[in-house]
């Protein structure tokens, strides 16, 4: 990423998030609202000056602000206003020459903005300044000239506390205040003359007039834009929510077939395998689903972890396994290279698989036919910590790259990105999730055409559980799970509710269906059951919110554990079920284990005689 002026940007710049980024973006339009405003009723040059940099300081961090404007016959400056200079040498500054080497003065004679973001170049270019300021004081240094219809009528200038880079944004909010700037000077110069020459009023008014409605349309265009874009963002919530949704309902008789594979028994080793990679991915877009509900919580990597303890070697395995396909299909040599004993983390599998899974990924798409790819963990038990490389032969990165590839929808080269397809996102997420597991990741390249390797950094985890402890904390699961409860479906997707009644079914469970919601309700009636799993977005009058606030007032439904199982998986969503009366919600996708968790924990077993 390059600054207007063709300098890197600095770090800080480079690694702003996007939500900052919409913040000063939003502050700079309101100020530039507040800038048309206050213009609008400006009646003197010195009104105007003030208001420039009263605004413009604070938008650009700046230290020192000048407004100037030419001389009837060109030849110099007068200064309207100007602030963070000090008070002795205001009289010196007050009017100079057009051709002075200081940078309002370069500006105003040559018509061109002048942009100097480092102290040395400033202190090397403008002597003057730095003995003002102080060789070792201030920094970056932006002067741009009023223009109004090819026609230079003075400029601006603001000089900051330390060297930067400018950036787009610095440049159209700066030539945004000068524009206005040079609107407004004509339009008061203009009263004056129409104060001094009565018999051009007329004209001088309307020409006023004309201003003030340009200004004004100016205003109401801003407005526009940011009415647009809070709709912008409405929509986009909304259309994510529902697209969420849409995706969760066939997820959720996906997952019970793979499920209800597993109870059947002993499998060839070929649907096992099947089974198992159906059982990961699902697994995986379910997670994607949830993560686009929010996209913005992945590029500030806030996302929620399920931790558990996790076998790095195994899981780097299983992962591998499902991207050996991809390169072996296109010729790229695939090495795996990992420890012979177990590695233990406290982890979420599913998101660290998804951020292994796209470091392969991104090295299938950037690696050439006929390259090669290297997927290696090391252990560092010393040091209490643990590496996951993956290393290619690929197109390699520049270091300008390199500073900013962990960016949301940071892209290594623009034309080669749009070749290859992405939004940027994959290692955008691989930082957040490794970041949320309190470890690390860095990439590294010898340069374009040379490959890159990107490596992940976690801490290791706890030793294994002992052997006997978890099969006692095994079988006391399946105990709890193992007792049967009377259980109510109210699932209008015949295929979810029938793949999950035969789950539950051959867990031992008693199950009925229903299709709706006022179907449900009369089975609830006519035969109370120990739970009742309901989905939210039922056909007809009764949705199931209404079910559950009708059950939830009958008598014979209080000790009947009420489950929300639905595929709307958002806050209010959850806020909305607790205050229905549903005493938990579940995100479909529901996994049977979590499922049987819920009902150990929290369903009344049946009553006996």
């Amino acid at each position: 990423m390059q600054s207007f002026d063709g300098q890197p940007t600095s770090a800080g710049s480079v690694s702003e998030s996007a939500a900052r980024r919409h913040e000063r973006v939003v502050e700079r339009l309101l100020r530039l609202q507040r800038i048309t405003a206050a213009l609008a009723g400006a009646r003197t040059l010195t009104e105007i000056a003030s208001t420039i940099i009263d605004q413009g300081m604070p938008a650009l961090d700046a230290e020192v602000g000048v407004v100037a404007i030419l001389s009837a016959d060109g030849a110099s400056l007068r200064n309207l206003g100007f602030k963070g200079v000090p008070v002795d040498t205001e009289e010196a500054w007050a009017e100079v020459p057009v051709d002075s080497p200081v940078p309002v003065a370069e500006a105003a004679r040559t018509g061109a903005p002048i942009i100097v973001p480092t102290r040395e170049e400033r202190n090397a270019r403008y002597p003057v300044l730095a003995r003002v300021h102080g060789v070792e004081h201030g920094g970056a240094v932006a002067a741009f000239p009023l223009v109004l219809e090819s026609r230079t009528v003075g400029s601006l200038g603001f000089c900051l506390p330390a060297s930067r880079a400018f950036d787009d944004d610095d440049y159209a909010f700066i030539v945004s205040i000068a524009q206005q700037c040079a609107l407004a000077v004509e339009r008061v110069r203009w009263h004056e003359v129409a104060e001094q020459e009565i018999a051009h009023r007329r004209a001088s008014e309307e020409a006023l007039r004309a201003r003030e409605r340009e200004l004004t349309a100016l205003v109401a265009e801003l407005r526009q834009t940011q009415e647009a874009l809070r709709e912008a963002d409405r929509r986009k919530d909304d259309f994510l929510a529902m697209l969420a949704h849409e995706l969760r309902n066939p997820l959720a008789p996906l997952v019970n077939a793979v499920e209800l594979i597993k109870a059947a028994g002993p499998a060839t080793p070929v649907v096992e395998r099947a089974r198992t990679i159906m059982d990961r991915q699902i697994g995986h877009m379910a997670r994607l689903v949830d993560d686009l509900l929010d996209i913005s919580r992945i590029s500030l990597g806030k996302i929620t972890l399920s931790i558990e303890r996790v076998d790095l070697v195994e899981l780097a395995r299983a992962t591998a396994l499902d991207y050996r396909s991809l390169l072996d299909a296109r010729g790229v040599r695939f090495e795996l290279a990992l420890p012979p004993a177990p590695v233990w983390l406290q982890a979420d599998p599913t998101r660290l698989a998804q951020a292994i899974g796209n470091l392969l990924q991104n090295a299938n798409k950037f690696t050439g036919d006929g390259g090669s790819v290297r997927l290696s963990i090391a252990s560092h038990p010393t040091r209490g910590l643990v590496s996951v490389e993956v290393a290619d032969t690929g197109i390699g990165m520049e270091p300008a790259v390199l500073e900013r590839i962990f960016e949301p929808f940071a892209q290594a080269d623009q034309s080669l990105a749009r070749s290859r397809g992405g939004l940027g996102l994959g290692l955008a997420l691989v930082k957040g999730v490794v970041e949320l597991h309190g470890g690390s990741v860095r990439a590294a390249s010898a340069g374009l055409g040379r490959g890159a390797a990107i490596t992940i950094t976690l801490p290791l985890g706890a030793a294994a559980p002992r052997a006997a402890d978890a099969r006692r904390a095994a079988d006391a699961r399946r105990a709890a799970g193992a007792r049967s409860r009377r259980i109510l479906i109210i699932e209008d997707n015949v295929d979810a509710a029938d793949s999950l009644r035969m789950l539950l079914e051959r867990r031992g469970h008693a199950v009925s269906v229903a299709h709706s919601g006022d179907d449900g309700v009369a089975a609830a009636r006519m035969a109370p059951p120990d739970v009742i799993l309901c989905d939210i977005g039922l056909p007809g009058a009764m949705n199931g919110y209404g079910v559950a606030r009708l059950l939830r007032a009958e008598s014979a439904m209080r000790k009947t554990l009420l489950v929300a199982l639905t595929g709307y998986g958002q806050d209010d969503d959850r806020k909305l079920a607790r205050a229905a009366g549903f005493d938990a919600h579940l995100t479909k996708p529901v996994a049977q284990a979590m499922l049987e968790r819920l009902l150990a924990e929290l369903a009344p077993l049946p009553e006996t005689a």
